[in-house]
């Protein structure tokens, strides 16, 4: 289980402070790749809405300005987002529309932006999440309150979250694997637990990152991963791949590796 992190807290309490006082501005959460800052606007955008997933799937709409998004999508389906019709009767008195990397949008995608913004305040909040806020235009940078969000620092070290994830990850797999990979001795066993580990989202790449940090006698460790890095480039499906490592590890005698070597 992913440990959860006690970061950002004055960030949070801010945020929580908008809420209580129901005076939402326009925001710009800007920071470095990593510190968090679409955590802390999903986080927020689940307040506001009170976890209620109808109202969030009605009035939020997410954009990633990265994938190409222009001034035609701004102009015509951000648009059309905001300026449709938003039920009071739910409490619910804004729509969001939040913009990751909205600094690769175009100067004329910007300048439709600005112009959207300035059309729909009063019913739709503007959420941007951008690495460096200097590459928005100041005329959108003017209308937004804005919220620097740092690498949090934890344990004497500034730390990457994404990099952060991906080590807890890959921990939590390598010790799942140590615990479940142990007295194999039946190789009908292996559909079963090739099955379970794929579903579980356990790849090939963990199973090799285990035998690396799991098997002491280095010459058979080496053979076993050439073994299976010469095979692997041959098969496309994820669960062949690990069904043929599993089958390395407990089914093949060191004199089988050294014969596929020799192919």
């Amino acid at each position: 289980m992913k440990e959860k992190l006690d970061i950002h807290n004055n960030i949070i309490q801010k945020l929580d402070y908008f809420i209580s006082i129901k005076k939402i501005p326009n925001i710009i959460f800007h920071g470095p790749s990593g510190s968090g800052k679409r955590t802390i606007v999903f986080s927020f955008i689940n307040k506001i809405y009170n976890n209620d997933k109808f109202l969030k799937y009605n009035n939020v709409m997410f954009v990633n300005c990265a994938q190409g998004k222009g001034i035609k999508f701004i102009r015509e389906e951000l648009k059309f987002f905001a300026k449709t019709h938003i039920n009071y009767k739910c409490g619910n008195f804004f729509k969001t529309i939040i913009l990751s990397n909205a600094d690769k949008l175009t100067i004329d995608a910007q300048s439709a932006l600005r112009r959207c913004i300035e059309l729909f305040s009063h019913t739709t909040r503007f959420f941007i999440i951008v690495e460096d806020k200097y590459k928005l235009l100041k005329p959108i940078m003017s209308r937004f309150s804005e919220i620097y969000v740092p690498l949090p620092y934890i344990n004497n070290s500034y730390i990457n979250l994404y990099q952060y994830n991906l080590d807890s990850i890959k921990t939590n797999n390598l010790n799942y694997l140590k615990k479940y990979l142990t007295n194999i001795d039946d190789p009908l066993k292996l559909y079963t637990i090739t099955n379970n580990l794929y579903n579980k989202g356990i790849t090939g790449l963990d199973i090799i990152d285990y035998i690396e940090n799991t098997y002491n006698d280095d010459l058979y460790k080496y053979q076993l991963l050439l073994v299976i890095q010469k095979v692997k480039k041959e098969l496309k499906n994820e669960k062949l791949i690990i069904l043929f490592i599993l089958n390395c590890i407990f089914f093949r005698y060191k004199s089988d590796l050294e014969n596929i070597l020799c192919m």
